[in-house]
C-alpha cells in the first residue's frame, strides 16, 4: 500500500522591523519537506497494518481457521469437490507435491484452476518443493537445478543469490507463489537418510553464509521462500517420513550447529520457518518439535526473535500419524506455536477445521492467540504479490539461467 503524502506550505519567521539592531533576530524556521507526511497522517506501515485489522475484522471465527490451514488436493486436476472447498473457503494455502503433477501444460493448468476458485480477495498461498537436486517438481529436466551441496562446494554467495532467483522464477513460471525452500539444515551426520545433498554444508558457518543469499534470490522474484526444517534435520538416522527421528543433543550443542543457519536466516528478515518432525529431548522430552511449544513458542519466537509464520512440515507423515490422528496434530499444533498446519490428504478438511473450532471452543487455543496467528498470515499476504500480476520470464530465458548457474560449477 502506497503512503498518502500531504503538501505542506512552509512558512518563515522574519524579525519585526522595529526591533533594536542589538537584538539577535531569530533564525526562519527550516523549510517543510513537502515529502513529509502531516504528523496525523498515518504511515505506510500503519495504514498496511490498519488494512490488516479490517481484513480481520470482516472475518467470522470459522474464516480465521480456514486461514490457518495449508491443505492438500487429491489428482492432477482440481476436482469439482476441491474446486467449490477453494471457492466456499478463504484457505490460508493449497500445497502440490509430485503425485499433482505429470507434465507442463498439465501443472500450468492445475494452478491457473486453484487461483481461478479462488476470491481475488483472499487468494491462498500456493507452495511446492523445488530446491534442485533430487527434490524438484517441475516437469521440464532443463529446468532443474544442481542440488544444493554441490552448489554449496562452489563456496559462492552471488551464485546463491543467482540460484535463489532462478528457483524463484521458475516458481512463478509454474504458478506457484511459495518455495518451500532453502533447506538450512546441516549435513552433520553422512548416516542421515533425508538431507544429504539437499544441505549446502556439513559446516553451520557455511550454510547460514550461502543459505541467506539463497532465500533472498527466491524473494526477489516475489515469491515467499520457506526456510526449512528447523531446528534441524541434518543430524538424525530416520526418516520423519516413515517414523520420528531423535537428535539427544543438549541445547549449547543445536545453538553451536543446527541453530547456527536459522540464527542468521531469521536475523536477515525470513518471513516463514517451516518446523520439522523431529524429537530434540533437551528441548521437549514428550513432544516432536512440530507439536512443541518450547520449541515453537520459547526457542523460534521468544529467544531467536521471530515473528513470521510458522508452518509445521506436512503432519500426513510416520513421525506424526503413527502416534496422532491427523486432525489431533493439527489442533494440537497450533495449539503449541504454529501458525499454519500443513496436511496433504486431500478430502481432511472437514475432521480437521471441526478439531480447530473445538480447540477455540475450549479455549485451548484463544481468541487473541487465533488472532495474532492469523494477522501473521495476512500480513505475510499483503507483502506478496499473490495473484501474480507481474510477467513471468519465458521458458528460454529460465533455460538460460538454470544453464549459466549449472556452467558456473564447472
Amino acid at each position: 500500500m502506497k503512503p498518502i503524502y500531504l503538501l505542506l506550505a512552509a512558512s518563515f519567521l522574519t524579525a519585526c522591523a522595529s526591533e533594536p539592531v542589538t537584538e539577535p533576530k531569530p533564525k526562519p524556521k527550516p523549510e517543510t519537506s513537502q515529502q513529509q507526511p502531516a504528523a496525523d497522517e498515518p504511515t505506510a506501515a500503519e495504514q498496511a497494518e490498519q488494512e490488516i485489522k479490517r481484513q480481520l475484522e470482516k472475518l467470522s471465527t470459522a474464516e480465521k481457521v480456514d486461514q490457518l490451514l495449508y491443505i492438500g488436493i487429491g489428482g492432477t486436476k482440481l476436482s469439482d469437490a476441491d474446486r467449490r472447498l477453494l471457492n466456499s473457503h478463504a484457505m490460508g494455502g493449497v500445497l502440490l507435491l509430485g503425485g499433482n503433477i505429470t507434465s507442463d501444460a498439465q501443472l500450468k493448468t492445475l494452478t491457473a484452476a486453484i487461483r481461478g476458485a479462488q476470491d481475488d480477495e483472499a487468494l491462498a498461498f500456493l507452495g511446492f518443493d523445488e530446491e534442485g537436486g533430487r527434490v524438484s517438481r517441475v516437469p521440464d529436466q532443463a529446468l532443474h537445478l544442481p542440488a544444493s551441496l554441490t552448489l554449496g562446494q562452489k563456496d559462492d554467495p552471488a551464485l546463491m543469490q543467482e540460484t535463489g532467483q532462478a528457483l524463484g522464477a521458475i516458481s512463478r513460471f509454474y504458478g506457484f507463489n511459495m518455495d518451500f525452500a532453502p533447506v538450512l539444515d546441516v549435513n552433520s551426520n553422512p548416516a542421515n537418510p533425508i538431507i544429504g545433498d539437499r544441505a549446502l554444508s556439513a559446516e553451520p558457518d557455511d550454510v547460514a553464509r550461502l543459505g541467506v543469499p539463497l532465500m533472498e534470490g527466491i524473494k526477489s522474484e516475489d515469491v515467499v521462500p520457506v526456510v526449512k526444517h528447523f531446528p534441524g534435520h541434518g543430524d538424525t538416522t530416520v526418516d520423519s517420513h516413515v517414523g520420528l527421528p531423535t537428535v539427544t543433543k543438549t541445547k549449547a550443542q543445536l545453538e553451536q550447529l543446527e541453530l547456527v543457519p536459522f540464527k542468521a536466516a531469521i536475523d536477515a528478515g525470513a518471513e516463514m520457518v517451516m518446523v520439522a518432525h523431529i524429537l530434540f529431548p533437551a528441548l521437549d522430552a514428550n513432544n516432536p518439535s512440530s507439536l512443541s511449544e518450547p520449541v515453537m513458542q520459547q526457542l523460534l519466537r521468544d529467544e531467536l526473535k521471530f515473528d513470521g509464520v510458522i508452518v509445521t512440515d506436512d503432519l500426513v507423515m510416520g513421525a506424526i500419524t503413527k502416534q496422532y490422528g491427523l486432525a489431533q496434530a493439527a489442533r494440537l499444533s497450533l495449539e503449541r506455536g504454529a501458525d499454519m498446519a500443513m496436511f496433504s490428504q486431500a478430502g481432511a478438511y472437514a475432521d480437521v477445521h471441526a478439531a480447530i473450532m473445538a480447540s477455540i471452543k475450549d479455549k485451548t487455543l484463544s481468541r487473541s492467540d487465533l488472532d495474532a496467528k492469523v494477522t501473521r498470515v495476512l500480513r505475510l499476504k499483503q507483502t506478496y504479490d499473490l495473484a501474480d500480476t507481474k510477467p513471468n520470464a519465458t521458458r528460454e530465458q529460465l533455460t538460460e539461467q538454470v544453464k549459466t548457474i549449472t556452467d558456473a560449477l564447472n
